[in-house]
């Protein structure tokens, strides 16, 4: 039986199974799909500008650098991949998780898994869907080497992603709704100053086949159309789950969000949450957020389990 399985491979779930190690926590992850790093697999070449310790980071290389931080102590916390939570049951003291690959027992559980599945929120023209250059995530930006790209988002993903392509594109055009940007501040001010940013414009229609070649925007003041040539067209407007898979755990939820307590315990006895899945007064959804989450978790949790230990994260 174990102590503790940890459902998610990301940034928080691979996070938090190194603390388990560290603290002689008998944990395991399991992960749904294939790969490791959650949402950051979407967009792995894209730069991250708000990770402590790094001026910017490929989103790759910090996927890659928590696995690695994480394979130190693989022996003590093997990892799951391909295997999916389909059920819980509650005993007395301890859990029996059902998955596809067959049934775990364990005393407590940690969801780091940012809610479930999920996808792009898509652009809202129909003719788009077939469009083959129009792109919600990119694995090798060479396929946009001397290209006019316009980016159409107002998030981080948005602009550190066309922030990103300067060099590289011949051209970046970043299209948002408002004159306001929800990214930070400082990489907004940095990319009005890179790129050519159209504000408050909204995409209403593309022209082309199976290929888009304009983008047609409208400008939400004044509703003058403008028909911009492109080569690919990047849509960053978030993701959304596929389906909520709360539910199964029969925690209390707000807003599609799991409520916990500051030491990220749910509403259920054992079973704690982190990362972009959760609610309390104050949230941010950043990495870095989800990160000190996990190691608040696990902290509850080694205390749980050894309740006069002094808390440690060293090897």
């Amino acid at each position: 039986m174990y102590d503790l399985i940890i459902i998610g491979a990301g940034p928080a779930g691979l996070y938090a199974a190194t603390c388990a190690a560290m603290n002689k926590i008998k944990a395991a992850i399991i992960e749904s799909s294939s790969e490791y790093g959650g949402q950051l697999t979407l967009y792995r070449e894209k730069t991250i500008y708000d990770m402590p310790g790094f001026a910017r980071i490929n989103a790759n290389d910090l996927a890659n650098n928590l696995y690695l931080q994480y394979k130190e102590y693989e022996d003590e916390v093997p990892l799951y991949m391909n295997t999916q939570a389909t059920g819980v049951e509650e005993h007395e003291h301890f859990y029996i998780l059902h998955t596809n690959q067959g049934i775990f027992r364990t005393k407590t559980i940690l969801l780091a898994n940012g809610g479930g599945m999920f996808q792009p929120k898509k652009l809202e023209i129909p003719k788009a869907e077939k469009m083959i250059n129009v792109h919600y995530f990119i694995k090798d930006t060479s396929i946009l080497k001397d290209k006019d790209v316009v980016v159409l988002g107002g998030g981080d993903s948005a602009v550190d992603w066309a922030l990103t392509l300067v060099g590289i594109a011949k051209s970046v055009t970043l299209v948002h709704r408002r004159h306001d940007f929800r990214a930070h501040q400082h990489n907004v001010e940095h990319a009005r100053k890179k790129l050519n940013v159209m504000t408050p414009y909204v995409a209403k229609d593309v022209t082309g086949d199976f290929t888009a070649s304009e983008l047609i925007l409208e400008h939400i003041e004044t509703k003058e159309l403008v028909a911009i040539k492109t080569d690919a067209i990047l849509v960053f407007y978030g993701v959304s789950p596929v389906k909520s898979k709360m539910d199964q755990w029969l925690v209390d939820v707000k807003d599609n969000s799991i409520m916990v307590s500051p030491n990220m315990q749910t509403s259920r006895n054992g079973i704690y949450a982190v990362g972009n899945s959760v609610f309390y007064e104050g949230k941010l959804r950043m990495i870095v957020t989800a990160l000190g989450e996990a190691a608040t978790a696990i902290g509850a949790i080694t205390k749980f389990f050894y309740p006069e230990k002094t808390l440690t994260y060293k090897h």
